[in-house]
């Protein structure tokens, strides 16, 4: 019975879903093919809806809030191999954090302005969770797991994507999801277009680097039209191991995404597919001590080299058969998008979608525990991590565009339902290879989360230059914590079943004033809800955590700014300057804190501010030329932080650089019947506090600062004279990577002792700074041909 209550969501969200989607092909089927009229294929592309339609400059300067976009030149300023993280890392106020370099393969943590999403294998988020993730609209995220929320490897293949979209805080309910307190990605993926091209191409580079990608666009033919894309990625790592052994951690790529759009004289249905999978096979390094340490060798063994980054190299590891990360990454979203004209100033839309995603994440510490004085490495079989969750996702979007003449309204809502299952079997006596016959501690639980919104949103324009956008939304967070396992014996979990619904409003205003042609100042508030993650429920808890005193994380995000956009400056020709002053206060946050394993965690309770300045500009002042910056200065702190009984007041917030900076020039020219484009990128990212395990909150000492250059050459060349009927345009590109070769750690960390114990030299090993060194130089070649 209990079970029926909790899937009692989705069969109404099924047969709402049935209803607006029969209502929609009912409409669609009274028109024919053959109605498809010059005004309908003028609309398009406004047909495709706005979350499949990258932002410009333009755009976003008519906007009251603060928004960026990341376009195709910024992403392959980064090679045809940069992450989705790394391609993101050129806007505004974005730090990317991770173990693979430039590689699109390997998982990185997104930071926008101290709101964060993904894993760092790192602590010290202040809301680790506090971006929404979409793919050409539609959520990634996971709504309630802490750990796997979003990996930024489930979209590897960025040529697949015509642009990245990005709201700065909360945004106005009609862009809003659950998980946007601190800002909204959208990553839009190319689109089914009114004329027929293809392309295919492929990259090599350092350390293996592959890239193979195609697109195959139809055009239209009868109102139809279908896009289908592809790639795969494969690389190895850049860190050398030492004498005693080597990690090659190959690690591979393959998505595809697909839509078929259907246009008709009074709006649009689409179907679209995506599916990722992203296996890392082989075994991933570990963190380098930053310092010697008697004790800490390579092997574990007396006789071994010393382990850290003075002594084993920069960019030496350990063994991987002492210790090794597995990991593999799948996704797939099913929907459909549709959009209907219901009159001349009414349109309906509704997005719809399924979701499954499905991680497997497998690690061995063979690190000794050695005595003093023994003469041999002994190996702790005991230390095995093997955990499998699953998530399966429902949801729907849908709202009405009314358009009156001072009033432009917006109403509609949201239902999503969720069941994530996180099986989990720790410190197993095995071997490597052996998912563990025998754990020592296990876990099983579900988590159920329901997600409604209903919203009102309305854009006054009363006189000239000026609109004023006030909203409401009213949300409720629905959770069912379900404890699979009895308690006691080898159950990690001791938590007993629970359950727990939060209802709240989020009102929002923004006001924009345009005095004139070339500028605009803006001004926003809004109020968003966050759920707390699953182990504020239960989840991965040795008894159960008070529910009665849980709150959903409140966002208070203040904005403002001016804004300048011409097209006809002088000298400067085409301008754009965003700058404005954010302050975003976080309350009632249950942070999750790990240790040596997933069933070892303990919570702390927080509030933070997240405040600064950003500036934006970009000025092409002709064919030849462009160049771009931009700056995010803040100062986050925890206003209160409370871990171990002991509550902290005005801490800085760990991994949260007070200074971001980009700059870039472009300078593109024809050398002889070929149009060169030579690019040169700087990425300068301020120092950042570790976290301490030890003292579970952040620590006094930092990650130094550290700069990294990058440089690009793409070349249109000529077309063999064979080719001509076939081929229209041949890219051929070249990227370096880290052009100096600076020396920098991207991450670290203060151990409690975890990853190395008491060690074969008597020594406690907690209090170490234990670091990843970022990639050195990288170089890429690609080439594309566009049909």
């Amino acid at each position: 019975m209990a079970r029926k209550i909790k899937l009692r969501p989705i069969s109404q969200a099924f047969w709402f879903l049935a209803l607006t989607m029969g209502a929609g092909m009912a409409q669609a089927q009274t028109v024919s093919a053959g109605q498809v009229s010059a005004s309908a294929l003028s609309d398009y592309y406004t047909h495709l809806g706005k979350s499949s339609i990258k932002l410009t400059k333009k755009k976003i300067f008519q906007s009251s809030q603060t928004q960026a976009v990341v376009g195709r030149q910024d992403i392959e300023s980064l090679g045809p191999s940069t992450s989705s993280a790394g391609a993101l890392s050129v806007a505004p106020g974005v730090q990317i954090r991770g173990y693979g370099g430039n590689s699109d393969t390997a998982r990185y943590q997104i930071q926008l302005r101290g709101a964060k999403v993904g894993w760092s294998s790192t602590n010290g988020d202040a809301d680790r969770n506090g971006l929404t993730v979409l793919f050409d609209g539609i959520p990634m995220n996971n709504t309630i797991s802490h750990n796997g929320q979003w990996d930024s490897n489930t979209i590897p293949i960025t040529q697949l994507f015509s642009g990245i979209n990005v709201v700065y805080g909360p945004g106005n309910p009609e862009s809003r999801w659950f998980d946007s307190v601190g800002g909204t990605i959208n990553y839009v993926p190319v689109q089914p277009t009114k004329k027929p091209h293809y392309q295919i191409g492929v990259a090599y580079g350092t350390q293996q680097t592959e890239n193979v990608h195609f697109i195959l666009d139809s055009g239209m033919h009868d109102g139809w039209s279908a896009v289908v894309a592809g790639g795969y990625a494969g690389d190895k790592s850049y860190m050398q191991g030492t004498s005693v052994g080597h990690y090659s951690w190959p690690a591979q790529s393959h998505a595809i995404y697909g839509k078929l759009t259907k246009s008709f004289e009074n709006g649009s249905l689409s179907f679209g597919v995506y599916n990722v999978n992203n296996v890392e096979y082989a075994y991933r390094p570990n963190f380098i001590p930053l310092v010697t340490t008697p004790g800490i060798t390579v092997t574990g063994n007396p006789g071994s080299p010393t382990f850290s980054q003075g002594t084993t190299g920069f960019y030496g590891t350990g063994v991987p058969s002492i210790w090794m990360k597995q990991l593999q990454v799948r996704d797939t979203i099913f929907y459909s998008k549709m959009t209907i004209d219901l009159s001349s100033d009414m349109s309906f839309h509704n997005n719809l979608w399924y979701r499954w995603g499905h991680r497997v994440h497998y690690r061995v510490n063979n690190y000794g525990t050695n005595a003093a004085g023994t003469p041999y490495y002994v190996p702790n079989p005991t230390n095995v991590e093997y955990y499998y969750p699953t998530t399966n996702q429902y949801g729907d979007n849908m709202w009405f565009e009314y358009q009156l003449p001072y009033n432009d309204l917006k109403y509609g809502g949201s239902l999503i339902y969720e069941r994530y299952f996180s099986p989990y079997d720790g410190y197993s006596n095995s071997i490597p290879g052996d998912t563990g016959s025998n754990p020592a501690s296990i876990q099983r639980f579900t988590l159920y989360t329901t997600y409604i919104t209903g919203f009102l949103q309305d854009r006054i324009h009363p006189l000239p230059g000026l609109s004023i956008t006030p909203g409401i939304e009213g949300v409720s967070y629905h959770t069912d914590f379900t404890n699979n396992l009895p308690l006691g014996g080898t159950n990690a979990v001791g938590a007993a079943d629970a359950n727990k619904t939060f209802v709240r409003a989020e009102p929002s205003i923004g006001i924009r004033y345009q005095p004139v042609p070339w500028g605009s100042v803006y001004a926003s508030m809004a109020v968003s809800y966050q759920n707390p993650t699953d182990n504020a429920f239960g989840a991965n808890q040795s008894s159960s955590p008070n529910i009665a005193v849980l709150k959903p994380t409140q966002a208070r995000d203040y904005e403002v700014g001016f804004k300048l956009y011409s097209d006809d400056l002088p000298v400067i020709h085409h301008g754009v300057l965003n700058v404005n002053y954010f302050n975003d206060t976080l309350t009632n946050e249950a942070i999750s804190i790990y240790y040596a394993n997933v069933t070892t965690t303990s919570l702390a309770a927080a509030n933070a501010r997240l405040q600064g300045f950003q500036l934006d500009t970009e000025i092409e002042p002709n064919f030849h030329w462009r160049m771009f910056a931009n700056a995010t200065y803040d100062q986050n702190r925890y206003l209160q932080y409370a871990a171990g009984g002991v509550i902290y007041h005005n801490e800085p917030i760990a991994y949260n650089p007070n200074l971001t900076l980009n700059a870039g020039i472009a300078y593109r020219t024809f050398i002889g019947s070929s149009l060169v484009t030579f690019g040169f990128l700087d990425q300068y990212t301020g120092s950042q506090h570790y976290f301490n395990n030890v003292t579970s909150n952040v620590a006094h000492r930092t990650l130094p600062g550290f700069n990294v250059a990058n440089l690009s050459i793409k070349a249109d060349l000529p077309v063999p004279h064979g080719w001509t009927g076939a081929v229209k345009v041949l890219e051929a590109s070249f990227n370096i990577t880290n052009l100096f070769d600076t020396a920098y750690n991207a991450n670290g960390y203060i151990t409690s002792g975890g990853y190395f114990g008491t060690n074969a030299a008597g020594v406690n090993t907690a209090g170490l700074a234990l670091v990843q060194p970022g990639a050195p130089r990288q170089f890429i070649a690609g080439l594309t041909a566009k049909f």
